[in-house]
Parts: structure tokens; C-alpha cells; sequence
């Protein structure tokens, strides 16, 4: 019951009685009827998408636009000699060179922005279509329970409502909340990708593709904001950066099966979301109906009331970041691997170039911390020397070449026991230095599409089951058995 008898709405859930308290109370039945038609032909008709890209778009275009320009001819000379040079310095690495040299974009971070978002769906829609999908059910067994009889408590002045709701029967009652969540979604969205094209410095800067891989993106006012002040070289921090952004690519480029694979994980990850649905469908409620996305002090009072939500992972969808955020480090460790390998001897600031984007890579930026805590999608490990030391080693025991037994298929890749042990994962994968072959560009050549599911500790627990007894219990999919590796960046 209502802690207030006086409010006769006491007893309804929160966006019907808001509803009817716009509507004017109890005696305006006939105007809550033609408005609840309304809105559920209008929901029913609506787009399924999970979260409103337009919104999204605007939102972000909004953040960027603060501060942002277009480079400097002399900027984009300097990117694309640059992108050449290290494109050359690379082919002498063991990373095998892409089809085509790419498409260089130089541009502000609006322009960003219209890249980044078809390429960072994947990884936002099926988080937001969990949450929207709890939402609708919430607002299903909610009203459900109305329009099946089970309002006896309702007061005697809306008892009308109960026979309101049975006239619509059959009617998906959740559909109602759906355009509400895709907004709040959308709202969510463009903030993270809004701050994120004020903090990216390229297109793999946050360790995933945020752009088409055959485009290699340089936000050149990102780009000077963070090596301001520093007294470095341009020219070398722009080869630096155009190593960096070329290595991830070949990376990608080189293993077909990756962003399938690190999609399925975030999809893994999704299935497991677990929200305050009473706090979302409130919140998506109070946005749908008071903000205007025309109206930019709207926009920015609806953004600020969209981060007040927090998304809060479970253990099982823990165990995925561990396995999400480990596939990243591996990546990153091994791009800046090879770029030292390139560039040694070659460029005297490389040194206090690498210490400003370590500086970077130890905090969190405004987008990464939107992306941990709106989605709860927090890619970057906890210690990210942890992957370095890995490549270290991996290397000195099976020689420049040998990393590559990591991406033979995703059952391969280090967890994240392994990745603080290298030497368990060189005894688990096996093997010599018998089977790498002289040429080094063929070491790639072979990896097709694998399956996506399935990893390395999956593995392992499967061959220990077979050797202990039926009675014994393994531990849980995805458990990695200790604790996440590190406690965070080292400053020394």
C-alpha cells in the first residue's frame, strides 16, 4: 500500500500514475484511454532498435563539436608521410602487411564521431538491448497484472482502469518502454562516444577498432592537445602514432576471426546484464517525457540525468571482462612490441614519446569511464605491464615469431592466469621453434574463420576433468581461478 493515503495514484507503478497526474486525475478516464492507445500503437509500430542512433549522433556530434577543428594542411602532410614511413619500416616485422595500404583520414572529431559509430554498435547494442529488455519486461508483468484482474487494491476511483487495460488484451505492454529505453540508450551512447573523440588520439587508441579497418584515423587536435608542452619532435610523435595505429591494424588484419571474436564476448558479456530495471524504466520515463534533443540545454540536462545510471557487472560477467580486457592487452602489448622492434636506433624521443601515452594508457579517460559505467564496459586491465612482460617472454623462449601460436584460434589466446605465468602458457600450447617457418610474412597465411566460443581455461578444465574423478567439481565457464592480475599501472 501507499505510504501516502491521500494520493490516490499510491498504488500504481510510477508511469502511470505520472500519466495520469499530467492527465488531470481519476475523472480524466476517457483522455488516459485515447493517451495509452496512442502510445502503445506508436510503440508497437516503432523501430526495435535497442538504442536511438540519431540521439546518439547528436549527442556526440554535441560533446565533440567543443573545441574541436579541422587540421592544419601542414598536420596532414606530416600524418600521411608518416603513416608511409612506418607502413615501410613495418614490412620488416613480422607482421604481415594488409591487402591495401589504407585509407589515411586526418580529421576533427566530429568527423571521428560519424566513423566511429556503425564500428562501436557491435559492441553498445547488445549491452543496451539487455537492459531495455529487462525494462519491458518490468513494465509487462507490471501492467499485465492490471489488465488481468489484479488490481483489486487499486482505490474505488480508478477502478475503470482495470477494464481500460483488459480492453487492450493481448497487447505487448512492455512495447511501451522500449521507445523509452532505446533513448536513454541513445543518450548514453552519444556521451560515451562524445567523450571518447575528446580523448582518442587514432582509431585503435582504445585497444578495439572504433572505425573501418581500411581507414586509419588521426585526430591531429587530439593529437596536439596531449603532447603539448612537451617540447617533442612532431614528426617523430606522428611516426610514433602512425606505428602504433599501423601495427594494431595488421594485427586485426592478419586474424579474420578477432572482432568476431571479441564481438562474441561483449554479446557473452550482454547475456549476463543484470539491472535495476524499477530504476531504469523511471529514469527512461522522466527522459522520454521531458527532453527535447532541439532544445541543447535539454539535451545536456537529459545527459546529465542519463549518467546517474550506473551499470554494475556480475561475477560471471566479470570473469568475460577478464577475458575481454585480455585480448586488448595482448594486442596493445604486442603493436608496441613490434613498433619498438621498428623504429630502434631510429628516433632519439621515442623514449619521452612512449612515457606520455604510458601517462595516458595509466588513467582513465572521460569516454573509458563512461563506457565502464553506463555499459559496464571497462576494456582496459587492471595492470597492462602484465601483457608487455608476456610478449617479453613469449618471445625470448619461442623467438620473434613465436607470439603467432596465440592467434592460431581463439582457444589459444593467454587467460588471465597465463598471461601473469607465461610459462604455463608455453607448456599448455606446446610446441617449438621446429614450426616457424623462414619466412616470416607466411606465418599468418593460414588463419581462416574460427568458432569464437571456448577459451583457453575452458580447455584446460575439460582436460583436467578428464583426469580427475566424476565426483570432483571444476570451476564455473570463464573462471580464470585466482584473481584479477595486477594493481594497476607501475610509475616506476
Amino acid at each position: 500500500m501507499s505510504d501516502h493515503p491521500e494520493d490516490p495514484f499510491g498504488d500504481l507503478p510510477p508511469e502511470l500514475r505520472n500519466m495520469l497526474e499530467q492527465l488531470g486525475g481519476p475523472e480524466a478516464m476517457g483522455q488516459m484511454q485515447s493517451h495509452l492507445s496512442a502510445m502503445f500503437s506508436s510503440a508497437g509500430g516503432g523501430s526495435d532498435e535497442a538504442v536511438d542512433w540519431q540521439l546518439a549522433t547528436r549527442v556526440a556530434l554535441q560533446l565533440a563539436a567543443d573545441g574541436d577543428r579541422e587540421p592544419t594542411p601542414e598536420e596532414e602532410q606530416r600524418a600521411r608521410e608518416a603513416l608511409e614511413l612506418a607502413e615501410h619500416w613495418l614490412d620488416a616485422t613480422p607482421l604481415p602487411a594488409p591487402p591495401d595500404a589504407g585509407r589515411l583520414v586526418v580529421g576533427s572529431r566530429q568527423m571521428w564521431v560519424n566513423a566511429a559509430i556503425p564500428a562501436l554498435k557491435p559492441f553498445v547494442e547488445p549491452v543496451a538491448r539487455a537492459s531495455t529488455d529487462a525494462m519491458a519486461s518490468l513494465a509487462q508483468e507490471q501492467l499485465g497484472q492490471l489488465g488481468q484482474g489484479g488490481g483489486e487494491d487499486l482505490p474505488q476511483e480508478l477502478a475503470g482502469l482495470e477494464g481500460l487495460l483488459g480492453s487492450l488484451g493481448g497487447m505487448d505492454f512492455g512495447a511501451m518502454m522500449r521507445p523509452m529505453g532505446a533513448m536513454l540508450s541513445g543518450l548514453q551512447a552519444g556521451q560515451v562516444i562524445g567523450e571518447l573523440s575528446r580523448q582518442l588520439l587514432g582509431q585503435y587508441d582504445l585497444g578495439i577498432p572504433t572505425a573501418a579497418r581500411a581507414e586509419a584515423h588521426l585526430l591531429a587536435v587530439n593529437e596536439a592537445e596531449a603532447f603539448a608542452g612537451w617540447d617533442l619532435d612532431p614528426t617523430e610523435v606522428a611516426i610514433t602514432l602512425a606505428l602504433t595505429e599501423a601495427a594494431h591494424r595488421r594485427l586485426y588484419h592478419a586474424v579474420p576471426w578477432l572482432e568476431a571474436h571479441l564481438s562474441s564476448l561483449v554479446a557473452r558479456f550482454a547475456s549476463g546484464t543484470q539491472v535495476d530495471a524499477e530504476r531504469l524504466q523511471e529514469l527512461s520515463q522522466e527522459l522520454m517525457m521531458g527532453v527535447d534533443p532541439d532544445d541543447p540545454e535539454a539535451l545536456e540536462a537529459a545527459m546529465a540525468r542519463a549518467a546517474d545510471f550506473r551499470m554494475e557487472p556480475t561475477a560471471d560477467q566479470r570473469r568475460v571482462l577478464e577475458r575481454l580486457q585480455g585480448v586488448v592487452c595482448l594486442l596493445g602489448a604486442w603493436a608496441r612490441h613490434e613498433v619498438a622492434r621498428a623504429v630502434e636506433g631510429r628516433l632519439p624521443s621515442l623514449p619521452r614519446i612512449e612515457e606520455v601515452l604510458r601517462r595516458r594508457r595509466a588513467e582513465r579517460g572521460d569516454g573509458e569511464q563512461l563506457l565502464s559505467s553506463l555499459l559496464g564496459l571497462d576494456l582496459k586491465p587492471d595492470d597492462e605491464t602484465l601483457g608487455e612482460r608476456f610478449v617479453e617472454a613469449v618471445e625470448q623462449a619461442r623467438g620473434p615469431e613465436g607470439l603467432r601460436r596465440a592467434l592460431d584460434h581463439p582457444e589459444n589466446l593467454p587467460d588471465a592466469e597465463e598471461m601473469a605465468d607465461p610459462a604455463s602458457w608455453l607448456e599448455r600450447t606446446g610446441g617449438g621453434d621446429a614450426d616457424v617457418p623462414d619466412d616470416p610474412s607466411a606465418l599468418f597465411g593460414d588463419l581462416g574463420d574460427a568458432p569464437v566460443e571456448g577459451s583457453a581455461h575452458e580447455r584446460r578444465s575439460d582436460r583436467e576433468a578428464g583426469q580427475d574423478d566424476a565426483g570432483d567439481e571444476g570451476p564455473s565457464d570463464g573462471d580464470t581461478g585466482g584473481d584479477s592480475p595486477g594493481d594497476g599501472p607501475d610509475d616506476t
